[in-house]
């Protein structure tokens, strides 16, 4: 494989991995988003099927959006 090549396959790796990483943080904060509008609609009555990481993230939004109503 030539150094030319070689380079541009590295850099649409690179490309790929980051766009990637974005759609991963983009589907993690809908996920989010949809658990608290079920909870809020009355259709999610617990959280017990959640793992933990995602109960933080879940703590988080809900902080970072009564921030945002408090001010």
């Amino acid at each position: 494989m030539l150094d030319g090549e070689k380079v541009i396959l590295e850099q649409k790796i690179a490309a790929a991995t980051a766009r990637m990483n974005e759609l991963r943080r983009t589907n993690r904060e809908m996920e989010v988003k949809l658990v608290i509008y079920d909870a809020i609609a009355g259709s999610r009555k617990n959280l017990d099927d959640l793992s933990p990481n995602f109960i933080d993230d879940l703590q988080k939004e809900v902080a970072k959006r009564r921030e945002e109503v408090n001010t």
